[in-house]
């Protein structure tokens, strides 16, 4: 993926935040709509897995802006599953199960693993997400950068290095 300064792979999380327009922690939203238009720009380049367009949903998301996720999704590289990755993907998965008390008794979730082998084999630059906690049963993604089951990822949130002022929030 040579050619652009930084590659990015956005999970599902992401694209659901932006469509839904949550208010989240401050400077959350910002990043993610600033690394959309430095990708509009051409500085940056967005992948995902074909993962995503199952994982978001027309009935889960604001009438009229599942054309905004369509034409977002036709600008991005979406990166299929092949043996490779899910074989990958299986092997994290299993190195998460066996070590599983490690981590709360908590393992890796399939979408999780079959996002994170994806990013892992196109060697991405940064992983970007909303995941920290998880959920009773699944880990998040955050606390897992730098070592995704013994492979080298860099996991964040997606930064803005300009943020604007939201207009529809108060200032205080």
């Amino acid at each position: 993926m040579a050619g652009v300064s930084s590659v990015y792979y956005w999970d599902t999380c992401l694209f659901l935040a932006w469509l839904n327009d949550e208010t989240r922690k401050t400077g959350e939203m910002d990043g993610v709509r600033e690394v959309i238009a430095r990708h509009k720009r051409r500085e940056v380049k967005l992948v995902t897995s074909v993962l995503t367009r199952v994982e978001v949903l027309q009935a889960r998301i604001p009438v009229g802006v599942g054309n905004s996720f369509t034409d977002l999704l036709k600008r991005m590289t979406q990166l299929g599953m092949d043996t490779k990755i899910a074989g990958l993907a299986h092997d994290l998965r299993d190195h998460y199960a066996a070590n599983a008390a490690a981590h709360g008794g908590k393992t890796l979730s399939t979408p999780d693993a079959i996002h994170l082998a994806t990013a892992i084999h196109y060697r991405i630059d940064e992983f970007h997400t909303f995941d920290n906690d998880g959920n009773a049963k699944h880990l998040g993604l955050l606390p897992l950068s730098g070592n995704v089951g013994g492979h080298r990822l860099i996991i964040c949130k997606p930064e803005a290095k300009s943020p604007q002022l939201d207009l529809k929030k108060p200032v205080n």
